[in-house]
């Protein structure tokens, strides 16, 4: 699991474009604002494969 913190005024689409093009294993990852956003030990969280910390809410990506 990799976790993406958002800096300053990044948003989570300009966070979700940084993960897609520096992925080492080139994966692409795609996430929901609404129906993403996940809490610390839920399901989503732990199975998320990249996580991304917005404002200390996070979003769980899913692979594409």
């Amino acid at each position: 699991m990799n976790v993406h913190l958002c800096k300053n005024e990044e948003t989570i689409e300009e966070a979700l474009e940084y993960i897609n093009e520096h992925d080492p294993e080139d994966k692409k990852y795609t996430v929901d604002v609404n129906a993403d956003r996940c809490y610390i030990g839920d399901e989503k969280f732990v199975q998320a494969p990249v996580l991304i910390n917005h404002k200390n809410q996070y979003y769980a990506c899913r692979e594409v």
